[in-house]
């Protein structure tokens, strides 16, 4: 494989394409499944665009364009000691009515103990300093531009209410800011501004990647739908069913851009489901190979 693109003028050379990774917890991991597929075909992006988990991977693929590399570093991470004791497994098991998600649930145990008056007193149960560390195990600590491929960690700027695409500076903030959870990671200050998870502006950033890039966009959504039959037991969970219902409808109205859009079928993982791993991918496998020869028919015709 070669990558002749070194962020000159942030242009992308001609004949590629823009690869989108959306935000979705565990789900996310589904996005390694779709790069092993592209990557065993020679299929490579000329640019990747992610937010949240979508940014951990692709950064990660962006550093080191090597799908088995990427597997095999998120494996030892979420096999780790320190990993573990973070507890969401317990959280992945928990039940909810249908769109009603891990997150959500955090929200919920928030208002309990350390974590409420911590809320009250600071913005995030968990700070900065403490991602990081984190997203230093899967990312080399150097600048964007330094990417092989081309990449963009899109996030929300809280205080405007506007997406933010970082294509330069330190990626382990820009990765950091992209999968801050508003409430749960305290925002990420970088240029001036306060960052958290890009999810609320889109958890598909397709804009973002039509206004940097003249490729084709493929775009994998990961995100669970809202259909079902499971109980709203209560005023709670209307309200929370409610907001997951308006960002469903943002996400299918971005991804009306895409010019490709890859749906691994991962509606019956939760966000938090990090031990499903060797499932996720599989079903990234399964929806990139359903899907290759669009992707492939719309390299050829932008040659």
């Amino acid at each position: 494989m070669r990558i002749t693109n070194r962020f000159r003028g942030f242009s992308t050379p001609s004949g590629g394409f823009t690869l989108v990774l959306g935000g979705g917890g565990a789900r996310g991991l589904a996005h390694i499944g779709v790069l092993k597929v592209l990557e065993a075909k020679r299929l490579f992006p000329s640019m990747i665009v992610g937010t949240s988990m979508g940014a951990i991977i692709g950064g990660m693929y962006a550093q080191h364009p090597d799908a088995g590399w990427v597997e095999e570093k998120v494996r030892a991470l979420l096999q780790s000691k320190s990993f573990l004791k973070i507890g969401l497994e317990a959280l992945a098991q928990d039940g909810a009515p249908d769109g009603i998600g891990t997150v959500e649930k955090l929200y919920g145990r928030m208002k309990r103990g350390y974590g409420f008056l911590k809320s009250v007193w600071s913005a995030g149960i968990v700070e900065v300093p403490v991602l990081r560390q984190f997203l230093s195990r899967l990312l080399d600590d150097r600048a964007i531009e330094q990417c092989a491929i081309p990449f963009v960690a899109v996030s929300c700027n809280l205080m405007t209410g506007e997406e933010f695409a970082c294509k330069r500076g330190p990626i382990l903030l820009a990765v950091a800011a992209s999968s801050a959870i508003p409430g749960v990671v305290s925002p990420v200050r970088l240029n001036g501004q306060y960052l958290v998870d890009g999810g609320p502006t889109s958890m598909v950033p397709v804009d973002a990647a039509r206004r940097l890039s003249r490729q084709p966009v493929v775009a994998v959504n990961v995100t669970r739908g809202v259909r079902g039959t499971k109980r709203v037991a209560n005023a709670i969970d209307v309200v929370l069913r409610a907001g997951a219902i308006a960002r469903m409808q943002l996400t299918e109205y971005n991804l009306r851009d895409a010019d490709i859009v890859v749906r691994p079928r991962v509606d019956s993982f939760g966000w938090a489901d990090f031990a499903s791993m060797d499932d996720l991918v599989r079903e990234g496998e399964r929806a990139a190979r359903s899907m290759f020869w669009k992707i492939s028919s719309a390299v050829r015709r932008n040659r």
